[in-house]
């Protein structure tokens, strides 16, 4: 009741007197300052060195003996089953040769709602732990494709070697699994489903316990690598504990084969600031691109959706190998594969990473899971970077104080105490009148959000293509600008309260960026550009000529969801239409992405457009 009385002159706090007189200047510095806080991030002032808090890991402690003829003649032996059998059935042999207990998965899934079905399959192998009673596992696992559609059986073929090398070692406090699919992260999605007893069309029989962490890898065809690739997002920007991300950069050096954080180099010491600068802002744009969208490198991100650490590492070839130069004329053959030194290093990296792995005594905890990484051994603690997000919050909730309390005729905030029962009774009767409209419009707007949401789902099966996905976006274009122009015209000479509208909506979007900040702070952040950035500068100048009120609608069209992801095309770096990536990602992994676009983005955008075309 103080802060609605507040704008009509009455006796508050003073926190509340002071937001009323500053409120009108303080909302535009906070946005631009959490732009600017968001800009400082990669400066080495605000990062710090990265540190193990989980002690018991004892990294590089160990001494490392993959490689022996043992582990290469099984490498070898994928080869030759591969000649003679399907692959599933090739791998289920040599596993079951090493000694695992091996199962193959055959499931069927969908890709995106009622658009045909697919069929795929997993194989795996359990290495018993001779020192325990199964209650605890560790996964090796990997795609027969790469993230880039590469061939993935050098990864394969690495794997079936260091199964050799585990099943000869009497040290192993956990079981091991070794898991191969040829679906690539639908395909993980579905063992892992069936794995936790969540599924019932494709149940598996030969079980281990609980996972404590995962590993996945990647390596293109190549015959040499200069590192590997650390990837470490999940599709709903879950993230692995940072001791799990720090102990395998660490191992890595210490194999002489190191794992660069999203496939990025590091930056000599003595580089100028801004060479530094823009070498970590370019990763921290990689990680929120990841984080934000969920388009993450390698299959590790359904583990993340278990509440299991996980990453990818995958191979970076040498800008001169041949095998990978000729893979990119379609001449690759299975028989080009990394020299036995790569395989070593590989593996006893991968090898050193399950000796740390076995060595804990607990699940990841002590670590951060939520921060951000500018550099290679450098971090910044969730203390460091949400205060952006708190500052474009205040924005937003300062501007709609002010709005509020602005809201009807200038008779309504004066300060005279002779007035104080008529302006009372004068402001509830504006809002008797006016609050109905605002809430009505924001209804309205959802509810066309909801039918963006639902349509997809029930739609014929042929028809959500890449074509009819960009044709259906269009057309939703066209059907929410007929909507605005009408629903203002309808505005046009009733008595609505623009201010009170904006001041709705702003607390609506704050609430939501305030939520995710502390979920997913880079899709917080995504939703803020393109939704919060916009509202915060609506009508912040006069639109009394109807040009201006045409340049204003114009420009919230540049910012609309339909441009977005027709530049997100080419920002993202999608191979498909960005609507359609949503789609099934919200469908198959339960991503926020694609109901946040239908349910905020797109209707904060047309109410927008509402407020600066009603008078």
């Amino acid at each position: 009741m103080s802060l609605v009385l507040s704008g009509q002159g009455e006796k508050t706090s003073p926190l509340l007197r002071i937001a009323r007189k500053y409120s009108a200047y303080l909302s535009y510095p906070l946005a631009i300052c959490g732009l600017l806080w968001l800009l400082a991030l990669p400066l080495s002032s605000f990062s710090r060195r990265a540190y193990f808090s989980e002690n018991a890991m004892m990294p590089g402690q160990v001494y490392t003996t993959f490689g022996t003829q043992s582990h290469m003649d099984a490498m070898d032996r994928v080869d030759a089953e591969l000649k003679t059998k399907d692959r599933a059935q090739a791998v289920e042999a040599v596993f079951a040769s090493i000694g695992l207990d091996t199962e193959t998965q055959e499931f069927t899934y969908t890709k995106v709602p009622r658009i045909g079905k697919h069929t795929g399959t997993n194989v795996h192998g359990i290495l018993r732990a001779p020192r325990s009673d199964s209650v605890e596992a560790l996964v090796i696992a990997a795609s027969w494709t790469t993230a880039n559609n590469a061939s993935n059986v050098n990864a394969v073929r690495l794997m079936a070697g260091l199964a050799q090398y585990a099943s000869e070692q009497v040290y192993w406090a956990r079981d091991i699994v070794f898991v191969v699919t040829d679906s690539g992260e639908q395909g993980i999605e579905e063992w892992l489903r069936a794995y936790q007893g969540l599924t019932t069309t494709s149940p598996l029989f030969v079980r281990s316990g609980i996972i404590q962490a995962a590993l996945s890898l990647e390596l293109p065809p190549a015959k040499r690598y200069t590192g590997l690739g650390l990837y470490f997002e999940g599709k709903g920007g879950q993230l692995a504990n940072l001791d799990y991300v720090n102990m395998v950069q660490y191992v890595s050096r210490l194999e002489r084969m190191p794992a660069y954080l999203h496939g990025l180099k590091d930056v000599p010491r003595r580089a100028h600031w801004w060479t530094k600068y823009t070498s970590a802002t370019q990763l921290l744009l990689r990680q929120v691109r990841a984080q934000a969208f969920g388009l993450s490198t390698g299959i590790h991100a359904p583990f993340l959706r278990y509440r299991i650490d996980a990453i990818t590492l995958a191979g970076l070839p040498q800008p001169d190998d041949p095998v990978s130069a000729v893979f990119a004329h379609g001449l690759f053959t299975d028989a080009d594969v990394p020299a036995a030194p790569m395989q070593r290093q590989i593996g006893r990296t991968i090898e050193a990473s399950f000796r740390s792995l076995n060595n804990l005594l607990e699940h990841f905890h002590q670590s951060f899971f939520f921060y951000m990484l500018p550099a290679n051994q450098r971090y910044v603690s969730i203390g460091d970077y949400i205060p952006a997000a708190g500052l474009m919050i205040a924005s937003l909730l300062l501007q709609a104080m002010h709005l509020w309390w602005m809201q009807g005729p200038d008779e309504l905030r004066s300060d005279s105490p002779h007035t104080r029962i008529t302006r009372i009774n004068a402001y509830y009767a504006l809002l008797r009148a006016t609050l109905p409209s605002s809430v009505g419009i924001i209804l309205r707007v959802h509810a066309l959000g909801l039918v963006l949401l639902l349509i997809p789902q029930l739609i014929a099966s042929s028809v959500l293509t890449d074509a009819t996905t960009t044709a259906y976006l269009f057309t939703m274009a066209l059907a929410s600008i007929s909507m605005v122009l009408h629903t203002s015209d309808i505005y046009w000479t009733r008595r609505i309260e623009w201010r009170q509208l904006k001041s709705i909506v702003s607390v609506y979007l704050a609430v939501v960026v305030a939520c995710l900040s502390v979920m997913n702070f880079s899709l917080a952040v995504a939703l803020f550009v393109v939704a919060g950035l916009p509202l915060v500068f609506t009508r912040v100048c006069r639109v009394d000529t109807r040009i201006r009120r045409a340049l204003g609608v114009l420009m919230l069209v540049a910012v609309s969801p339909v441009c977005m992801m027709t530049l997100g095309m080419h920002v993202l770096g999608c191979s498909s239409n960005p609507f359609r990536v949503f789609l099934a990602d919200f469908y198959r992994f339960g991503s926020l992405v694609y109901p946040l676009v239908c349910l905020v983005y797109w209707p904060v955008n047309l109410l927008c457009m509402i407020i600066v075309l009603i008078q």
